[in-house]
C-alpha cells in the first residue's frame, strides 16, 4: 500500500502543485497564530467562499488577540452574526482571554487547551502556523486519504479514522524530511479535497496524484471513503410572537429579544417566546419554518401580531438590555438562522398581506 518511492514522489508532486494552483486567501498571505487561529474555526462546518467575507471583517473589528479579549462577547457574537454555529464565537472569546493571560500555545497539546480546538484544529494551526509536523483529518483531508489509500468505513467509522490519523502523521513527516514543509503538505491535501478530490464528480484527470491513487486505479471513487454513520437529529419546536408596530415616522418597526446567558443561542436577538403586555394588538395570522442546525431539525410557528394604542410610538433602538425595536425591512441586529429564515418568511407574509 503506497509504497516509499511512490509515497516519495507524490509528496514532491503535491507541493509542486499547491505552489502553483493554490487559491489566494487572507489567512495563507499572512499565516500568524491569530489569524491562523481565527481562520480554522470560522472553517469549520464552513465554506471557503462564505467565510472570507467574515473573515475580512472579523479581522477588521479585532485585528489582534488583544482586541478580541478585551470586547464584550455580545460584540464578538454580533460581528459573527450569520456565520453560524456560535458556539464558535463564544470559543473564541473565551480563547483569546486564555491567550492573552498565558501566551499563544506552541504545541499541538497546547492548543488543544484552547476552547473550541480539537485534534484537528490543532495540527491545522501548528503546521500552518509554526511549521510543526503535525497530523490533520478533516473532511477534505480524509475523503483524499481514504481514496488513494482504498480505504473505507465499511470496517468501522473509529478504525477507519485512526488509520487515516496513523497515515496523515507519516505522510506530513516524511514530507518534512523530503523539505516540503508541513505547512504547505497539509494544505495540499485541504485543496486537493476542495478543488479537485470533491465528494461529488470528482476530477480524477486534473489530480496531480491519480497515479498513485488506489480509487482511481479501481476506478471505483465512489465507493471510498463510503457514508458516515446515521446522525441522530433532534426535534426542536418554537413558539414566536412577531409583535409589529409603527415608529413616529410611519415605519414598521418588530419587537427583538436578546437571548440571556445560558439559553440556546446566547447573545443573539430573536423574536419574543411569548406575548408582552405592550399594548392593543390584532393576530394578524402565522407563518411556519423549518431550519436545520448541526443535528437539530427546528420547526417554528411565528405568531404575527399588528400592535396599535401603545402609550408612546415604539423607536427603533434599543430598550434596556433586553429587548429592542428594530426596522423590520432591516433588521439591525445580529440574529440567529433560524430567525433570518423567520424573517424572510415575515417580510414575504407582510408584502402579500394589506397594511
Amino acid at each position: 500500500m503506497l509504497p516509499q518511492a511512490s509515497r516519495a514522489a507524490a509528496i514532491l508532486t503535491l507541493g509542486r502543485w499547491f505552489s502553483a494552483r493554490s487559491r489566494v486567501l487572507p489567512w495563507r498571505s499572512e499565516p500568524t497564530l491569530y489569524r491562523v487561529w481565527i481562520s480554522e474555526i470560522m472553517l469549520q462546518q464552513t465554506q471557503v467562499v462564505t467565510v472570507l467575507p467574515y473573515f475580512e471583517r472579523f479581522m477588521q473589528r479585532f485585528p489582534t488577540v488583544e482586541a478580541l479579549a478585551s470586547a464584550s462577547e455580545a460584540e464578538v457574537v454580533e460581528a459573527w452574526a450569520g456565520l453560524g454555529y456560535y458556539s464558535r464565537a463564544r470559543n473564541l472569546h473565551r480563547g483569546a482571554r486564555q491567550i492573552v493571560a498565558s501566551g499563544f500555545p506552541r504545541t499541538r497539546e497546547g492548543w488543544i487547551e484552547i476552547p473550541g480546538v480539537g485534534p484537528y484544529t490543532a495540527g491545522a494551526i501548528t503546521s500552518i502556523a509554526l511549521g510543526h509536523a503535525e497530523p490533520i483529518l478533516d473532511g477534505n483531508v480524509e475523503r483524499v486519504l481514504a481514496r488513494v489509500l482504498a480505504l473505507s468505513r465499511a470496517d468501522g467509522d473509529a478504525r477507519f479514522k485512526a488509520r487515516l490519523w496513523k497515515w496523515s502523521g507519516l505522510l506530513v513527516r516524511r514530507a518534512a524530511r523530503l523539505e516540503v514543509s508541513p505547512s504547505r503538505f497539509n494544505q495540499a491535501l485541504m485543496e486537493l479535497g476542495a478543488l479537485v478530490c470533491t465528494f461529488r464528480n470528482p476530477k480524477c484527470a486534473e489530480c496531480p496524484v491519480r497515479y498513485v491513487c488506489a480509487a482511481a486505479r479501481l476506478e471505483a471513487t465512489e465507493r471510498f471513503p463510503g457514508k458516515k454513520p446515521a446522525k441522530e437529529w433532534v426535534r426542536v419546536e418554537e413558539i414566536r410572537h412577531a409583535w409589529i408596530a409603527r415608529d413616529d415616522s410611519g415605519r414598521e418597526v418588530i419587537l427583538m429579544r436578546r437571548q440571556a446567558p445560558g439559553e440556546w443561542r446566547a447573545g443573539l436577538w430573536d423574536l419574543v417566546p411569548e406575548a408582552p403586555a405592550i399594548g392593543k394588538a390584532a393576530l394578524l395570522g402565522e407563518i411556519a419554518t423549518r431550519h436545520v442546525v448541526t443535528r437539530h431539525k427546528i420547526e417554528r410557528t411565528t405568531k404575527i401580531w399588528s400592535v396599535s394604542e401603545m402609550s408612546a410610538p415604539p423607536r427603533p433602538q434599543k430598550i434596556g438590555e433586553e429587548f429592542a425595536w428594530t426596522p423590520l425591512d432591516q433588521p439591525g441586529l445580529a440574529g440567529s438562522a433560524s430567525f433570518q429564515k423567520t424573517w424572510k418568511s415575515l417580510r414575504e407574509f407582510r408584502i402579500g398581506s394589506p397594511r
